[in-house]
């Protein structure tokens, strides 16, 4: 199974993500609809940043990003560190979550990868937000304005 995460890099807020038993543009689109819909449609101008892969760079997710107003960034072929953000977000999933368990079937793994993802965005502090959760972090930034 593969799971792709679309996540805000300055809150750290995880807004839309799919779960598919392989790796392909569908996967990617899905988690662009989650996360477009997770802004209430005002996603425009965003940069959707990743890593150079074929789900990636694939028609159909152009044709997404397009849609949406999404500006694509991909690092460059074989470096690491524009990714580290996409990269430090995956340890911390794996290490956090998913060694610690074994998933019988598809539907039990969405719905537990739906649960530490709730919990991720509600309840996890982030030392880069001042060890709030992303949801408080967006509520503290909207309170400011």
């Amino acid at each position: 199974m593969f799971l792709c995460a679309i996540r805000d890099g300055h809150s750290r807020k995880v807004l839309g993500y799919s779960v598919s038993d392989h790796i392909g543009a569908d996967m990617v689109t899905a988690a662009i609809e989650d996360a477009v819909t997770a802004r209430r449609g005002r996603a425009r101008g965003t940069i959707l940043h990743s890593d150079r892969g074929g789900e990636f760079t694939a028609h159909l997710t152009a044709k997404a990003c397009f849609r949406h107003g999404l500006r694509r960034s991909m690092g460059a072929s074989g470096i690491c560190w524009d990714n580290s953000p996409a990269e430090s977000f995956w340890s911390t999933f794996k290490h956090e979550h998913y060694y610690r368990h074994v998933y019988a079937t598809k539907p039990e793994l969405v719905a537990a990868v739906d649960k530490w993802i709730s919990f991720y965005n509600t309840t996890r502090r982030h030392s880069a937000i001042g060890m709030q959760s992303p949801d408080n972090f967006e509520k503290s930034l909207h309170a400011a304005a």
